[in-house]
């Protein structure tokens, strides 16, 4: 019986000389990659006209970030700002482009020289690749003019590693990276609402933030002032956290302190406290350890939008956002409107004393930190918190 099986498995084999196994280049993932993408990259402002006679913007520097991946590819647009961009696989991607202007393109545009222009989508933010078509994709630049003066640099949340359950040393700093003294006074932190357990999520809310924890900077208008280049740090606890837990850090010098008077909390009295506008619930600052979003905000505390039980703030006086999710590929369960942040810093573990830092463009004559309202190019993950610094 077993010898006529081979019979039969031989006679199979012979009757179908066509039939073979798939080969590499048949495998989807392969044949996919054999697709070269086109970006055509122009620009809107006329500064590339003005310089080279062309709307086609060259040496730009094109992101493209795969959210089910996680992996992100760097191209560089060529004289024609033509980006060939080879050996990715079909999907969605989040795009960032910027074509910075040094200062002497700037002179020979207006005349004067002048720092800080760069071209960058602020139209087209995410495409969609797929394979054997190779259609350009058009994407046009505008002007950004300048740096975002105050931005959130750093948000540590997770909590040391080999302390338990501990968790009170989370904190926010921000940071001045214009080349003017900012004052704090009266600026907003608000941690942004969203309940999966309730259903809610205000992503595409045309309008608003909407909020249930709202603190704002103490002082009556030139009372707190933070000079350019300089980091100021937010503590849940203003305290040496080592004292609890070893692996933890010294927050005792930070700048402010939240601290929630009608809750068992630490207070330093050594440090200014921030002010508490709303939050009716817990016994502390309260931001999530493996996801969560934060804003500030340059708007009037008794102007603030009452919603049930939350307040609303207008996009329009958001000064920088950023969210923080456990899988930042997962953009579809997004809680910030993607015109505030594109994207989604992230994918640090519980209790293991990583922070989300905002990476470095330049450090001359100061300390300049990415900002393209994409938090998923924006931040990246360092090993610990850094408060007061970078690294």
């Amino acid at each position: 019986m077993k010898r006529t099986y081979k019979y039969l498995l031989l006679l199979l084999l012979i009757s179908f000389p066509s039939c073979s196994m798939l080969t590499d280049n048949d495998m989807p993932a392969v044949a996919e990659r054999q697709t070269t993408f086109t970006l055509q990259i122009k620009d809107k402002s006329n500064f590339m006209t003005a310089l080279f006679g062309t709307d086609n913007v060259r040496s730009a520097n094109v992101f493209l970030q795969s959210p089910a991946l996680g992996n992100t590819y760097r191209f560089t647009a060529d004289s024609n700002g033509i980006v060939s961009a080879a050996g990715l696989l079909s999907g969605k991607y989040l795009l960032s482009v910027e074509r910075i202007m040094s200062e002497s393109e700037m002179e020979s545009i207006s005349g004067t020289s002048a720092s800080g222009y760069k071209l960058v989508n602020k139209e087209v933010r995410n495409i969609e690749l797929i394979a054997g078509d190779n259609t350009p994709i058009l994407i046009r630049l505008d002007v950004q003019a300048g740096v975002t003066p105050l931005v959130i640099s750093e948000i540590y949340a997770c909590g040391p590693p080999g302390a338990g359950l501990y968790y009170h040393d989370k904190y926010l700093e921000v940071y001045n990276q214009s080349d003017s003294v900012i004052y704090l006074d009266g600026i907003i932190v608000a941690v942004i609402y969203s309940s999966s357990y309730l259903g809610l999520n205000y992503r595409d809310d045309p309008l608003y933030v909407h909020s249930k924890s709202i603190w704002m900077f103490p002082g009556s208008g030139n009372e707190y002032p933070i000079q350019p280049g300089e980091f100021f740090v937010c503590a849940e606890d203003a305290i040496d956290h080592r004292i609890n837990a070893s692996s933890s850090v010294d927050l005792s010098a930070s700048a402010f302190e939240f601290y929630k008077d009608d809750a068992p909390d630490i207070d330093n009295p050594g440090i200014p406290n921030m002010i508490r506008i709303y939050q009716d619930s817990g016994n502390d600052w309260l931001i999530g350890g493996e996801k969560g979003a934060l804003a500030i905000a340059k708007f009037p505390a008794d102007s603030l939008i009452p919603y049930n039980d939350e307040f609303l703030i207008p996009y329009s006086a958001v000064l920088d956002a950023v969210e923080y999710m456990k899988d930042p590929t997962r953009l579809d369960l997004k809680t910030v409107n993607p015109g505030l942040d594109a994207g989604s810093a992230g994918g640090i573990q519980f209790y293991t004393g990583k922070s989300m830092e905002r990476k470095k463009v330049t450090s001359t004559p100061r300390i300049i930190l990415r900002d393209e309202n994409n938090s998923s190019f924006d931040f990246e993950i360092i090993p610990g918190p850094t408060p007061g610094g970078h690294h």
